[in-house]
């Protein structure tokens, strides 16, 4: 037997168990986006900005323009620039290593 079908047995019911509940979680982010757009309209029907009850805090916020640089599209019109100011500007992220999980 190999790692991989000794890990599997072990913890097949786990991965189901993962997979059943990914799968209740999308169906109730779904019931959630639901009720969230069926209070977003009934506020905007009755004028309603914010509400704060034993419940919820709910606060309308109005639409809003930022700027910025689109730094995709100076490294292609402008290379030189772009490196003069990576070397100038730099910003290091640093991302930690993780598990990617799939469920299907």
């Amino acid at each position: 037997m190999t790692n991989i079908t000794l890990f599997e047995n072990k913890y097949l019911s786990k991965m189901q168990q993962l997979q059943t509940l990914v799968q209740q979680k999308k169906e109730l982010d779904k019931v959630e986006k639901d009720i969230k757009k069926e209070l977003e309209e009934a506020m905007d029907k009755h004028n309603i900005k914010s509400i704060d009850n034993e419940y919820l805090k709910i606060t309308r916020v109005d639409a809003s323009e930022t700027t910025s640089i689109n730094l995709r599209e100076v490294q292609k019109k402008e290379p030189e620039l772009y490196n003069d100011l990576l070397e100038d500007y730099p910003q290091v992220r640093k991302r930690k290593a993780y598990v990617r999980f799939m469920v299907k």
